[in-house]
């Protein structure tokens, strides 16, 4: 079973800037003091914060609109699809484009029981089904 097609156009994230992606994917919209507010200690300088943003905003990962305070920044690509970019990669990559070896390799695999890999087969069962 082959995939279709990658998501093309959409920029890697470092670590850090996923880091600093997944405050906006949980709360939503943020100022760069909101977000400065969400770390932890030692917490970045506000200098650093706002350039993760803007470096966001770059790539397409967020926009902006301005309140009375200052510039709000919110997601515009969601979790779920920066996930999902991120597998079709990885399958595109290192598995030959090909779910059905990601799947031989899952159940090889020493890190997984015997039922989840009876459960990811009963899975793409049903997903055949539909």
């Amino acid at each position: 079973m082959q995939l279709d097609q990658i998501v093309t156009g959409m920029k890697p994230l470092t670590e850090r800037e996923e880091e600093v992606m997944n405050f906006f994917w949980e709360r939503g919209c943020l100022s760069v003091r909101e977000l400065l507010d969400l770390h932890y200690e030692p917490r970045p300088s506000r200098t650093t914060v706002a350039t993760f943003v803007k470096f966001l905003e770059q790539k397409g990962y967020l926009n902006h609109r301005a309140e009375s305070f200052g510039f709000v920044y919110f997601p515009i690509i969601e979790r779920d699809e920066y996930c999902a970019h991120n597998l079709k990669s990885v399958i595109k990559r290192y598995f030959d484009n090909s779910i059905q070896n990601v799947v031989n390799f899952l159940i090889k695999s020493e890190e997984y029981s015997d039922e989840e890999a009876k459960e990811m087969i009963l899975q793409i069962s049903k997903v055949k089904q539909k």
